[in-house]
């Protein structure tokens, strides 16, 4: 009579553990995650994510952007993801993992404050023997972006057998350009003329082409310091100053 009694007390028990509900739930958290037994979330900046696990199910509600979710041992540890602008039109993205198993790649995503949704740039293989490896791993990406604004950048990686996950969403500010002027006077010159360059932040090379784009001088310029071209035969010529704002050009008649 004690073991059926004991039998029905470890039956009710186990349905009540099966019917256990456990809810992780983060709002407007950095970097933080919940874990609930072989499943993790990971969450990034300001977003909203409640989920439900019941019964060994998973099932999500109100998800505005799951950066993980991944039932099982996860296809990439370590995954730690940086982006800084390394000059007005580039931007250098960095990753690096500490293990990875099944792993097909990286999908790199940009998304400029003025889109609604982000775009895929580019995919970058795993560098692991056919996607597996136990040693730390490194990446980089240069993603060509001279936009003003503020530009926020995510990856996505994605298992062989298609499975995915995001990483952390980084912002990088928007470049610093500043309007660069190229002056040259008198125009026509006579014997020599002046040259001054304004909105350059450091030394700049101002080169003198003729018209059939022979280079005839190059010049040091410094920003908002005239100099002083001399010693060229008359003609037609094209003044060029080459900078991470771009090409600045005039044409000099002598």
């Amino acid at each position: 009579m004690k073991k059926i009694q004991l039998l029905l007390l470890l039956l009710f028990l186990i349905n009540l553990l099966q019917a256990q509900t456990i809810t992780p739930s983060v709002t407007n958290s950095s970097g933080l995650s919940g874990v609930a037994g072989n499943i993790h979330f990971e969450f990034s900046l300001g977003e909203s994510f409640t989920t439900t696990l019941s019964n060994g199910m998973l099932v999500t509600q109100g998800v505005l952007q799951p950066i993980m979710i991944q039932q099982g041992p996860l296809p990439v540890l370590g995954l730690e993801f940086n982006a800084k602008r390394i000059s007005n039109n580039n931007v250098q993205l960095d990753w690096k993992t500490t293990q990875e198993i099944d792993n097909k790649g990286f999908y790199v995503e940009r998304k400029k404050e003025n889109e609604n949704k982000f775009t895929q740039l580019r995919f970058v293989p795993s560098v692991a023997a056919n996607g597996n490896s136990s040693l730390p791993l490194n990446y980089t990406h240069i993603d060509t972006n001279n936009y003003a604004g503020k530009t926020y950048y995510r990856l996505k990686q994605e298992d062989i057998d298609g499975k995915f996950m995001y990483s952390v969403i980084r912002l990088v500010n928007g470049n610093n350009t500043k309007l660069v002027v190229l002056k040259a006077w008198p125009i026509p010159a006579v014997g020599n003329f002046n040259v001054v360059v304004q909105g350059i932040a450091k030394q700049e090379t101002v080169q003198l082409f003729d018209v059939n784009g022979r280079l005839v001088k190059s010049v040091a310029v410094q920003d908002n310091v005239s100099v002083t071209i001399n010693g060229l035969a008359p003609g037609t010529y094209i003044l060029k100053l080459s900078s991470d704002a771009g090409l600045v050009q005039k044409v000099i008649v002598q």
